[in-house]
């Protein structure tokens, strides 16, 4: 029966409580379509099906999880689960948002949800969300440049779209803000579903001389963070918590609270107050961002640098600080955040 939600080309990655009831009345059913990097990512996706298991527990929602292959295939993933009768369709991809907005013109009475993308609202049965990882970078910038031991770290973004420009002008911000002559390399690996290119790519940067690389590149990252445990470096993890992946290799990880996104769009069709065509933020202020310290990173980062980061936490709640968020940035613009600072040349330079 659940294949034929699919049809070809696609997957049922997990399939959680749906047996024989599982199109009862009386339950709420979610789909959840993947970003191209699926499951075991050990990031984004896997972080969201967090968000589905605790749905499930508080509300009974039975869902699904289905993973396209590739971008290309997202149009179809999504037309395919809207003609299922589930009550919410939640995307989790920044490539998903043309493929679900035709969708969704289609199925006007359909409900759908899409994780952290962009400030524009999506269409009037389509809820979305914006994460604040521009707030989340500029700590780990931060932690970044105050651990350096060489004076230069590096950035692994996945592709070089606006979205992954979104954490680098915050690390960058961060870290020039707590060492305004350290170096910030800039670098993308062109993919979100290779490690073999992420550690490819970090391996280059620390040829350079960066001993600390931020990776933000889905399944890529996984790269990184192998390349910091072969080299004695550090990695800075994305998304989820991923400082277990390397014990004593990876400092921190941007967590993005992507679960808890997730969560409420399906609370909100348990608690029938669903309203399309919002966008919800999700930052500091929310607990939508947060670098990651557990048992895995204890020690790696000095006692008074994190006496830095509560204290900064605390300027940018009171508006003291102003991290600056790359889609606000215009092509060219040479001065960026609160208090200003000089902006990188990819954007100081952009035509």
């Amino acid at each position: 029966m659940l294949k034929s939600i699919l049809g070809r080309g696609l997957a049922v990655a997990l399939a959680i409580g749906l047996g024989s009831s599982a199109y009862a009345q009386d339950k709420l059913k979610v789909a959840m379509i993947t970003s191209e990097s699926g499951l075991g990512d050990r990031s984004f996706n896997d972080m969201m099906v967090e968000g589905m298991k605790k749905a499930e527990a508080d509300f009974g929602a039975e869902y699904v999880v289905i993973q396209p292959r590739a971008v290309s295939e997202f149009q179809s993933a999504i037309a395919r689960a809207a003609g299922q009768g589930f009550d919410i369709i939640i995307g989790s991809s920044f490539d998903m948002i043309k493929p679900m907005q035709e969708v969704a013109k289609a199925f006007p009475d359909q409900k759908f949800g899409l994780v952290d993308v962009g400030p524009e609202p999506l269409g009037p049965n389509v809820v979305s969300t914006v994460t604040k990882d521009w707030e989340g970078s500029f700590l780990v910038g931060w932690i970044a440049a105050k651990t350096t031991k060489t004076g230069k770290i590096g950035f692994v973004g996945g592709k070089d779209i606006p979205i992954i420009h979104r954490f680098f002008i915050g690390y960058y911000y961060g870290a020039k803000m707590a060492n305004p002559d350290v170096e910030v390399f800039e670098s993308y690996s062109g993919t979100f579903t290779d490690p073999a290119a992420g550690k490819e790519y970090t391996l280059a940067l620390i040829n350079e001389g960066s001993d600390i690389n931020y990776a933000v590149a889905g399944s890529t990252s996984a790269g990184v963070i192998d390349a910091a445990k072969e080299t004695n470096t550090f990695a800075i993890g994305v998304d989820s918590n991923q400082n277990y992946m390397a014990p004593g290799n990876v400092l921190t990880s941007m967590m993005k609270r992507v679960d808890t996104q997730a969560y409420d769009m399906i609370k909100s069709i348990a608690d029938g107050d669903f309203k399309g065509g919002e966008v919800l933020y999700y930052g500091l202020a929310e607990d939508g961002v947060a670098a990651a310290m557990d048992e895995y990173n204890d020690g790696l980062i000095a006692e008074d640098v994190l006496a830095d980061v509560d204290m900064l936490k605390q300027k940018i709640l009171t508006g003291e600080i102003v991290v600056p968020n790359y889609f606000d940035l215009e092509p060219g613009q040479k001065e960026m955040g609160k208090p200003p600072m000089a902006t990188p040349p990819s954007v100081a330079d952009a035509k």
